[in-house]
């Protein structure tokens, strides 16, 4: 005699939603080595989290977060300052300078939408100017070579 066959069904959110709230729970079950399905539901809750635990649009990343920070920061205190060496020499963006390469598409992202004083930062980071010497303080053509590099180097879209 066989046994009927059932289609399994793909997880929806609300039933794995009483697995989801008690993950740690399941692991320390396991780990004491209660069964070997405990060890496979744990696997399994795992991918289920990675699916259903947030959704794309609410995941944080820190490293976006500490830019958006530090620019507004440097935006704050630099806003009625003149020097250029002054505005580039500020606390906060030294530390944008200091993410290093990771910082260079939001850099880019954010000299689209707002301009400002990018310019410095790009070159300190990427140790490069796609600038020519003729285009040298004019902002537009500046902005417009940086964006052009950045399309070029894959770490911005037209």
């Amino acid at each position: 005699m066989t046994k009927p066959t059932h289609a399994r069904q793909a997880p929806t959110r609300r039933s794995t939603h009483s697995l989801v709230r008690s993950p740690n729970l399941l692991f320390a079950v396991s780990a004491l080595g209660a069964s070997t399905q405990s060890v496979q539901l744990q696997r399994q809750l795992n991918i289920l989290m990675g699916y259903y635990a947030l959704p794309a649009s609410t995941r944080r990343d820190p490293g976006r977060e500490r830019f958006r920070f530090l620019a507004q920061q440097w935006r704050n205190e630099t806003q009625w300052l003149s020097s250029t060496t002054e505005i580039a020499m500020n606390p906060a963006y030294q530390a944008i300078i200091g993410m290093g390469a990771e910082a260079l598409p939001m850099i880019l992202d954010d000299l689209r939408q707002n301009s400002g004083h990018w310019y410095w930062a790009l070159k300190a980071i990427s140790n490069e100017d796609p600038v020519v010497p003729r285009d040298r303080g004019s902002i537009k053509k500046m902005k417009d070579a940086w964006l052009q590099w950045g399309e070029t180097k894959g770490l911005v879209r037209a």
